[in-house]
């Protein structure tokens, strides 16, 4: 009976080191997006964010669907962009869209604003928060990225960010 024992023992462990082949797969990986047009990224904590000029997003709620849905549509490159008619992005570290209210938002390395920072050179300009967090409004997604890029090339702020919405993706219009 110990002779058996030791047997099976001796067999379960020189099973435990043999070699054995993975029986799991790993997922076929999607290919990169590639970007369309270098001049419509921004670089936002170190992603590459790609702004659509000709595609805008309406969120809406449908009853018995979790959360907000965002319905493409084509637009014109200088229709406007705000809460209801949301600027579509496709954030290339993460794979996935995303999209714009035209809000940016900062904050200064000291206390007030900058010198320089006004509201006739930033549209909507306001305080949201203390000690030091203000908000920009770009109308377009051009001028989007124009105040963006203004905004990060300025050594005086301690961050710059895009205010982006992910998720609810509800189809529409070609895009990624």
């Amino acid at each position: 009976m110990k002779s058996a024992l030791l047997i099976v023992v001796a067999a379960a462990l020189l099973g435990c080191t043999m070699p054995t082949d993975a029986q799991i797969v790993p997922a076929a990986r999607a290919k990169p997006a590639v970007i369309a047009d270098a001049a419509m990224v921004i670089q936002d904590r170190g992603q590459a964010l790609e702004i659509y000029p000709t595609l805008r997003a309406t969120p809406s709620v449908k009853p018995g669907t979790p959360g907000v849905q965002h319905r493409l549509s084509s637009a014109g490159e200088s229709a406007p962009i705000g809460p209801r008619n949301l600027g579509v992005i496709f954030n290339h570290a993460l794979q996935v869209r995303g999209y714009l209210t035209g809000e940016i938002t900062f904050q200064p390395k000291g206390e007030g604003l900058p010198a320089g920072i006004d509201a006739a050179g930033y549209p909507g300009l306001a305080k949201i928060t203390n000690p030091n967090t203000y908000v920009v409004l770009a109308s377009s997604p051009k001028e989007f990225i124009a105040l963006f890029n203004r905004l990060k090339e300025r050594t005086d702020l301690e961050w710059v960010q895009a205010v982006v919405i992910y998720g609810g993706d509800a189809g529409g219009a070609s895009g990624r």
